[in-house]
């Protein structure tokens, strides 16, 4: 008897248990739901801050085009001119931005971080808090004008002679990018 009611004790207290965490476990829901449409609204209103939410994507029409000793990215109303070898890749950050890298310092854990190029509304002048930056260009057809970012750390390995000297030879190309500039590797259908 004894034995029998210490297992309906025990089934009751499993019972008592199992509604206590339902209970708690609804209310996290709620608070992770209303934690999730917070975050939600801040990631919209940061979105149409930097002029994401218009649709805007830097790399439609993307295209790669020989030239000689030069490669011609096109990008979304803008073209960038690289020199056409394999130290140098890119990648998409955001709708709005596109990285470009020296690839053997990625691959050795140090960044390798060349330039982004980041596409702003006309009346967006956010980028000006950025340490080191050019305004590249605009692109009319898109109404997007283009920043530069460039790295204010070291983005190569240090003790690599070989790594510096191609990260500097990359760096000092793309270092030209500045709107008006005529040897400036950044051009947009309405560059002089």
């Amino acid at each position: 008897m004894r034995e029998h009611m210490r297992t309906i004790l025990l089934a009751g207290l499993v019972i008592i248990m199992i509604f206590a965490f339902a209970g708690c476990s609804g209310s996290d829901t709620d608070q992770k739901s209303t934690s999730e449409s917070t975050e939600s609204q801040t990631t919209t209103e940061t979105t149409t801050e930097t002029g994401e939410a218009d649709g805007y994507d830097i790399m439609e029409g993307f295209k790669l085009q020989e030239n000689g000793s030069e490669l011609l990215l096109y990008g979304n109303d803008f073209l960038l001119i690289m020199p056409n070898d394999d130290e140098w890749g890119y990648e998409q950050t955001s709708p709005s931005n596109l990285e470009i890298y020296y690839k053997e310092a990625r691959e050795d854990g140090f960044g390798g971080h060349l330039v982004t190029i980041m596409a702003f509304d006309p009346e967006d002048e956010s980028y000006v808090d950025f340490p080191d930056y050019a305004v590249a260009g605009t692109g009319k057809n898109v109404n997007k004008k283009f920043i530069a970012l460039f790295p204010t750390d070291v983005q190569f390995n240090p003790e690599d002679s070989e790594q510096e000297e191609e990260y500097m030879e990359l760096y000092n190309h793309v270092k030209k990018i500045s709107e008006g500039m005529a040897n400036s590797p950044f051009q947009t259908a309405d560059s002089d």
